[in-house]
């Protein structure tokens, strides 16, 4: 039995009488959740329906803190043994790690024979997706850039959009610190803020370093109609700088600003 997936549709396998079940896609305009006690199958779930996803053209940005969905890596168009050999641990394999292999792949194939898949539709998904496990903090995987980089943009971009990077420049930075900023509120937010805008609308690049030094000696004398010193004292600022200089000197720090930076249409669209 092979499935015809309808245009619009998602295929999660088979009911009891062994009919195709379908869900409407468009149901997932918002928001779903998978409820299930343990082992009731909520992660295969949803693995099954983010294949059909990717298999769909829909790209897909997955946060997995759990780190089950780089399961979707684990699809074998051939089922062959061999492919199963790595994931098969000492205790499945009894012994014996090839026959456990061997059984493994059967298992697998009956299986999806049942469901009416097809070696040809796990082909598909190898030969139209791109998976990439980013694993920011570490090297495991590729290296995500979360704090960003202090390069002023360029120069077609817009005042809103240059804020809005500035924001979250800010705001990633004091949370590694462990400072809660409010952009409105938070004078170690308004202060880098305004740092980062003074430079970057003069079209000049920073770094962490100069970052650091300016929270010292800021480049302007008032935020907003208050005098600096009177709305964030010097002797307060040296101390923002040395938390910060505490987390640049940090060598876990630097696997969190290696990798590409974070930007979600390229992870989701490619360079292109």
């Amino acid at each position: 039995m092979s499935v015809e997936t309808p245009k619009g549709h998602l295929y999660l396998g088979t009911s009891t009488d062994d009919s195709p079940v379908l869900y409407d896609s468009a149901n997932l305009t918002t928001h779903g959740v998978i409820v299930g006690m343990t082992g009731s199958g909520k992660t295969g779930l949803g693995v099954v329906m983010l294949e059909e996803a990717l298999l769909s053209g829909i790209p897909t940005l997955i946060i997995d803190p759990k780190g089950d969905m780089g399961n979707l890596l684990l699809s074998f168009p051939n089922l062959l043994p061999t492919d199963f050999m790595p994931w098969i641990s000492e205790s499945e394999a009894d012994g014996d790690k090839t026959q456990a292999a061997v059984e493994k792949a059967q298992l697998w194939k009956n299986g999806l024979q049942r469901s009416g898949i097809e070696p040809s539709r796990i082909q598909k998904l190898h030969d139209t997706v791109d998976f990439s496990i980013y694993t920011p903090g570490s090297s495991a995987g590729i290296p995500l850039n979360i704090i960003g980089s202090l390069s002023a943009p360029g120069e077609n971009t817009d005042e809103e959009s240059m804020q809005d990077e500035i924001e979250g420049f800010a705001s990633s930075l004091l949370a590694m610190v462990g400072i809660e900023s409010d952009p409105l509120s938070s004078r170690e937010h308004i202060l880098l803020s305004n740092i980062i805008h003074h430079y970057w609308s003069q079209g000049k690049d920073l770094d962490l370093g100069m970052l650091i030094g300016l929270v010292q000696q800021p480049p302007m004398r008032k935020l907003g109609v208050i005098d600096l010193d009177t709305f964030y004292p010097a002797a307060d600022r040296v101390k923002l700088a040395m938390k910060l200089n505490g987390l640049a000197a940090s060598p876990s720090f630097a696997s969190w600003t290696e990798g590409p930076e974070l930007d979600i249409e390229r992870m989701l669209f490619g360079d292109a």
